[in-house]
């Protein structure tokens, strides 16, 4: 808010039918506002929405959970042809603590259908509009991973597994809506220490995207430590140039003034496989003993 840069918030509200813990979203400035009021997921969004710059939205009513919505980056005057579309989707939160739902909720079929439905009428609209001219790249947010970032097969690139995939046990297959509707890439947080972006193969062994990409723990609140093993704090940045129609993505690391395991994921306004995919830049350190990091908390 101080740089006076637009942002976005991706939530992970509770269900609805379960009186539990209330934090939501994906920064961690609730800790202070949120979880002090046990507000609901509309009472935070009403509060995101009053910050100078959030372009956040609650979404439509009858769609499981609140901040299901897009935003489209648009060409300048005047051809406004969109470049990008960003999804954002409620990705929930822990349904319950005992059997028999014990663990998070899924991504769920009203919120597929929505996303479908959306994605093939913005494409309708491209299209009769603006002839489709020229790449277009969609990219998905949301805070908890689905199951397939947890896939043993995954080809990781560009950072590290440093812990076991947290989320929902139940696979609603959100990942194959992405895939159909040519989602570019899915970028989740949740897990602090993890900080690849990966593609789940194909049968012929290449991609078949969208690429899979965990951000890096950023905050001062949360946890940055795994087992034996501490890390600096990171975040994940995203770069779209809508001349060539390429995508690209790199972290900042704590202490780093360099671009760490900067990658090409979409080249040409197509999907760049794991095989294909340029990565620059300096590597992150998978881990750093306690003895090195006398600031990290």
């Amino acid at each position: 808010m101080r740089a006076n840069t637009p942002f976005l918030v991706s939530s992970h509200s509770q269900p609805k039918f379960i009186n539990n813990d209330n934090s939501s979203i994906v920064f961690r400035f609730e800790s202070i506002f949120v979880d002090r009021l046990a507000a609901t997921g509309n009472a935070q969004m009403s509060l995101l929405r009053s910050l100078p710059f959030c372009l956040s939205q609650p979404g439509p009513q009858k769609v499981d959970g609140v901040g299901n919505f897009f935003l489209q980056i648009l060409d300048s005057s005047p051809s406004e042809q969109p470049l990008s579309t960003l999804y954002m989707l409620d990705s929930h939160g822990i349904l319950s603590h005992t059997a028999p739902i014990l663990g998070y909720a899924w991504i769920n079929q009203t919120q597929i259908d929505w996303f479908t439905s959306t994605s093939q009428r913005l494409r309708k609209e491209r299209k009769e509009k603006h002839q489709s001219k020229g790449p277009h790249i969609a990219l998905a947010f949301q805070h908890i991973p689905i199951p397939e970032f947890g896939d043993k097969d995954l080809d990781i690139r560009g950072g590290y597994r440093g812990e076991p995939t947290e989320g929902p046990k139940f696979n609603s297959h959100y990942y194959d809506a992405l895939a159909r509707e040519g989602v570019a890439a899915l970028a989740c947080g949740h897990d602090h220490v993890n900080d690849f972006c990966a593609m789940k193969p194909s049968k012929d062994g290449s991609g078949i995207g969208p690429w899979l990409c965990h951000a890096g723990g950023a905050g001062f609140g949360g946890y940055m430590q795994y087992g034996e093993d501490r890390y600096h704090r990171r975040m994940r940045v995203w770069e779209l140039d809508g001349n060539d129609g390429s995508l690209r993505t790199w972290k900042r690391l704590e202490y780093n003034k360099e671009k760490v395991d900067e990658m090409v994921l979409v080249e040409g306004g197509a999907i760049v496989g794991p095989k294909d995919s340029a990565q620059t830049g300096h590597p992150a350190m998978r881990a750093v003993r306690l003895e090195w990091c006398g600031r990290i908390q």
